[in-house]
């Protein structure tokens, strides 16, 4: 007994003493989160200052900047990004350099091995030497204020840093050009997607791979009309016939649209963006204003640069969707006629063996391994297939293009400063106070000989531009910009049909705009293809009762996929059921890898022109689209009555579609619960509010949507509106980590003024002044 007695003594003090270090731990991680705010108050000396400096940030944490000089403008923002976004910059900067797995371990090798391949940190090194001296100097000002944080005494890095037990490494200029290389590959045209669609090709046939693809419809928006180019409508460009992805519709879409005085209640312009990104925690963008004199820009900052990328000066504003032009291209070649310089690369890995790799290159581009892309499996015994992309391009400037923003006034000093612009291309809105609007589309886009050879560029003066069209409007959603009669091929994968229907009709039905019309088009959840959707479903067949009472339900329905309402879940429900009876029996094994939406497909069938596919050719029977659209029916009930408890009409389409800003580290980890952000949403990728889901995914979890929304009012442009989610810091431990999400979800705006001061601060704003470090004050 008295043995036993002290195992278990024993046994007590080891569970106390593990507990003890548990809560000890626990205690150190803790202040180590707490510690790791920035100091947003009070006054703070640093080397590398020219002048004073104040940091004016307002209730939402977003810092009002004033500046004696461009220099310490450019400082400040380093500052200020440091403070609240550095484990986004760090990630973002190895993720152009192929880093990941010297952080993270080797989770991140294959995404590191891709980097180095494709070269875009080698790119980025090479265009910041191409840069003015006017940009390398903004690089390095700002270069120099993150790393007046990351030195400053008693510096604790942001709670990432702790868990991983790592530091983060000083930030050099070259890294914020790499960090516009990684923004501009994930909005360039998709090379890797053309295995797919071969793979398609051989499943499908020609004639069916062009149905599935769904071409965009003659009838659909284009938002550049013959007038608004100037060019000669009798002249139509050959194979001008353009289709959708074959993965379906990209998740990077955006919208953007600007109206004329003549459309508005004041008489002045109005101009809207909200760009579709992968909705993060942190967030995409970081707002600011920069004033410096009589020189002020205010907007959205990529965390990384020092720039404002979307948003106004005194005079001007614009606003950016995706081209999605096809500047990339995979080239299969015998291996023997290859000439390629071999570099031995090895990729250090933490926690694990170190990846050793080596890298081909062709004066044409990198040679892609099959064991580490996929791409490179199209390639058949003694071939290679080589990748060609602007992104490689070692002579891009578009990191400058910050610079000339800062004095944009007119329509012609925008056009102006994108000469030195590159990558990706993007749709660009404007409207100044002169009443102007505009639309331009600049960028690098290949010319190509009729074997596909890259022979070179579109030149910048026939890029797609117009400035005061007559429809007093200009509108995108990566929608077909250009009409067949353009002499140049930018792509032939455009998308956003519904989206594009929807701003067009909203812009045409409303006689006056002002910013509430402008809000509630943002935010609109009604669905185009929804509608077309209702008088196919009121005609089907369903055989349950179940199904019926959907069919009734969607029947009376008006195509709003509203977050507070079941038709939503309804209908979102069918289209899955209803693209699996469409498409299944024809892909076979290879379904699950191209299933999504295809709503351009899906419309076609509603309009009858693909009527044949609603057959399954797995029975003997000739089964008609009514009779599959009622068996979707009858499904859907089926998985909604089995998943959810409540009655159909009590079930709310926000309650299981939520937005989900997701931690780029620790989404996925028990963590996940803390890091993430959810809110509840309506609407799908096809509503002008889009919410993008995964048909693979298994749940509506919303993974892209609004990264941001702004509405520039020309008649007081200090009244703009503007918001993003989940909130301006990305340290968890910040009150203004998640602060935002809700009135994001809502639609709610608030203010970024051009008129409050450091004497006259926005409301419940704290101060911070940044002193320059002098002889006297070491």
């Amino acid at each position: 007994m008295a043995v036993m007695k002290t195992a278990l003594r024993w046994i007590a003090y080891i569970f106390a003493g593990l507990l003890i270090l548990v809560l000890a731990i626990s205690a150190i991680v803790m202040w180590r989160f707490n510690a790791s705010l920035p100091q947003t108050e009070g006054e703070i000396t640093v080397a590398g200052l020219q002048n004073e400096t104040i940091i004016v940030r307002d209730q939402y944490g977003i810092p009002h900047i004033f500046a004696e000089t461009r220099h310490d403008i450019f400082f400040a923002v380093g500052v200020v990004h440091a403070q609240d976004r550095l484990f986004q910059l760090d990630l973002s900067r190895r993720a152009a350099y192929g880093t990941l797995s010297e952080l993270m371990g080797k989770l991140t090798v294959r995404t590191d091995v891709q980097s180095r391949v494709l070269g875009l940190g080698n790119a980025a090194d090479q265009s910041f030497d191409n840069l003015s001296p006017e940009a390398k100097a903004a690089f390095r000002a700002y270069a120099n204020g993150v790393n007046s944080v990351l030195s400053a005494p008693g510096f604790v890095p942001p709670p990432e840093y702790t868990l991983l037990m790592a530091k983060p490494q000083p930030w050099r200029p070259q890294d914020s050009v790499a960090v516009l290389k990684v923004m501009a590959a994930t909005l360039s045209g998709d090379a890797f997607d053309e295995p797919g669609r071969a793979k398609l090709l051989e499943i499908l046939g020609s004639k069916k791979l062009a149905e599935f693809l769904a071409p965009y419809p003659a009838d659909g928006p284009i938002t550049l009309s013959e007038a608004d180019l100037g060019l000669d409508t009798t002249r139509i460009r050959e194979n001008t016939e353009t289709f959708s992805s074959a993965s379906g519709e990209p998740q990077e879409g955006s919208n953007n649209w600007v109206v004329g005085g003549q459309l508005t209640s004041t008489g002045k312009p109005l101009l809207a963006s909200d760009p579709h990104l992968g909705l993060s925690a942190p967030g995409v963008w970081y707002f600011a204003r920069l004033q410096h004199g009589d020189e002020m820009t205010l907007g959205a900052t990529i965390p990384g640069t020092p720039f404002v990328t979307l948003g106004r000066t005194t005079d001007a504003a614009w606003g950016f969707t995706n081209t999605g032009p096809d500047t990339a291209d995979l080239f299969v070649y015998p291996a023997e006629d290859i000439h390629a310089q071999a570099e031995e690369v090895v990729i250090k890995v933490r926690w694990g063996a170190d990846q050793p790799i080596t890298i081909k290159r062709t004066s044409q581009g990198p040679i892609l391994d099959p064991a580490w892309f996929n791409a490179g499996k199209i390639a058949k015994s003694g071939e290679v297939v080589v990748w060609q992309s602007v992104l490689d391009d070692g002579d891009d400037t578009t990191g400058q293009i910050g610079v000339t923003f800062l004095t944009v006034k007119t329509f012609a000093d925008f056009q102006n400063s994108l000469r030195d612009y590159i990558m990706p291309q993007q749709n660009m809105v404007f409207a100044d106070s002169r009443g102007t609007i505009g639309f331009f589309a600049p960028a690098r886009v290949p010319v190509r000989d009729e074997n596909g050879i890259w022979v070179g560029t579109i030149p910048y003066d026939e890029l797609p531009v117009s400035s005061n069209s007559e429809r007093h409007y200009y509108a995108s959603a990566n929608n077909k910009i250009v009409p067949d009669s353009y002499p140049h091929y930018i792509t032939d994968s455009w998308y956003g049909l519904h989206r594009i229907r929807r701003i067009v009709e909203m812009i045409e039905d409303t006689e006056l705009h002002d910013k509430r019309s402008f809000s509630r088009m943002q935010m609109d959840t009604v669905s185009d293809l929804a509608r077309r959707v209702i008088p196919f479903v009121a005609a089907s067949e369903p055989a349950t009762d179940g199904g019926k009472e959907l069919r009734q339900i969607l029947q009376a329905w008006d195509g709003n996929l509203a977050a507070d309402r079941p038709e939503g879940l309804i209908y979102s429900t069918w289209m899955r059921h209803f693209t699996t009876q469409l498409y299944q029996d024809e892909l076979g094994d290879d379904f699950e890898q191209f299933w999504a939406a295809r709503r351009e497909f899906v419309d076609g069938v509603l309009r009858g022109e693909y009527a044949s596919w609603c057959n399954d050719i797995r029975t003997s029977n000739v089964e008609t689209c009514h009779q599959i659209a009622g068996n979707a029916l009858d499904s859907t009930y089926l998985e909604i009555t089995k998943k959810y408890r409540e009655p159909i009409a009590d079930l709310k389409w926000g309650s299981i579609h939520q937005a989900k800003f997701s931690h780029p580290l620790l989404s996925n980890t028990p963590l996940g619960r803390f890091f993430n952000v959810r809110v509840p949403v309506g609407g799908d990728a096809s509503t002008v509010n889009v919410a993008h889901s995964s048909y693979r995914s298994g749940n509506f979890d919303v993974l892209w949507g609004a990264s941001m929304r702004a509405i520039y009012d020309f008649s007081d442009l200090n009244s703009s509106l503007f918001m993003h989610g989940p909130g301006q810091s990305g340290n968890v431990m910040s009150p203004h980590y998640r602060d935002l999400a809700a009135a994001w979800g809502a639609g709610e705006f608030f203010e970024i003024r051009a008129d409050w001061t450091p004497q006259s601060p926005p409301p419940n704003s704290v101060t911070l002044v940044l002193q320059p470090k002098t002889v006297e004050n070491r």
